[in-house]
């Protein structure tokens, strides 16, 4: 009884990562004494599967790893999510005008309706801000899913959105920010000017499972090019470790772009938010 009567914050929370193969939960409990509870299990969400068949995976997974009742904090793999600039209309003066703005930019380059995307950005009427979609069925399978196991979903945010809010400090025009997920490795693309600026964001399909150093820095530098920018002298990497991009093998490797190992959560998560109360907060410092 008296364990539910507990505030829910007081027992612990729950990390879960969502990713086209697997769903993971990471249980943390409130005492130091109390070892964390890691729960991975392989999924699939095939196109025209039903929000309720996925959640029953989601809340599986999450009462495996006894998560039951507790706060929820959910991470999107950057393969699920479809990152774009959107350059606001000179007259835009309401947030329709934005918005608007947003889902015609989604329009352009995926040539489909935003209807079956959660579509959320960093709205800014005066400068490129960055917008997020990602997949309505899965964030609605992902709410099911909580609701089932009698938690609650505190935050429900983009891969890459939480590595730069969480170290946005950190990052210049000459010291980019990539995550490193499931062989997806996503980068953020950082202009120079008065206050820098994120100008792009790129996912690349790692050729192997850990590629040399150089072709990693190869991709970055024709992204670069791609999109006319210089090539970072820094990679502030979130992610798995890969011994071949290692400082200590990097410096063998002779001149040219360093990986700077950030943190590596089980699961990343902060304060950016998909389709909640906290849903404008998404692209939140998108422009630094």
């Amino acid at each position: 009884m008296r364990n539910l009567l507990m505030p829910r914050w007081l027992r612990g929370h729950c990390r879960l990562s969502l990713s086209r193969g697997a769903v993971s939960v990471l249980r943390m409990g409130t005492s130091r004494k109390s070892a964390p509870v890691v729960v991975d299990r392989p999924w699939s969400e095939p196109p025209g599967t039903a929000p309720d068949e996925l959640a029953a995976q989601i809340a599986a997974t999450l009462a495996a790893a006894g998560g039951s009742g507790l706060p929820v904090y959910a991470t999107f793999a950057d393969n699920l999510v479809r990152y774009f600039i959107v350059t606001p209309p000179g007259n835009s003066a309401r947030m329709q005008d934005l918005r608007a703005a947003a889902e015609v930019r989604f329009v352009v380059l995926y040539g489909e309706s935003v209807a079956g995307w959660q579509l959320v950005a960093d709205w800014q009427a005066g400068a490129p801000f960055l917008a997020c979609a990602v997949s309505r069925r899965l964030h609605t399978a992902l709410q099911l899913a909580v609701r089932t196991e009698r938690g609650c979903l505190v935050s429900a945010s983009p891969n890459f959105v939480c590595a730069w809010n969480r170290e946005r400090r950190r990052f210049s025009a000459d010291a980019w920010p990539a995550t490193l997920h499931e062989g997806a490795l996503t980068l953020g693309l950082l202009a120079d000017g008065t206050r820098p600026r994120l100008a792009a964001v790129r996912t690349l399909e790692l050729p192997a499972d850990a590629p040399p150093l150089e072709w990693l820095r190869e991709q970055v530098a024709r992204v670069a090019l791609l999109d006319n920018l210089p090539a970072p002298s820094v990679l502030h990497l979130h992610g798995p470790l890969l011994d071949a991009w290692q400082p200590r093998v990097a410096s063998s490797g002779g001149a040219g772009m360093t990986v700077h190992w950030c943190a590596a959560d089980h699961v990343v998560v902060g304060p950016a938010s998909i389709g909640m109360t906290a849903a404008q907060r998404a692209g939140s410092g998108a422009t630094p």
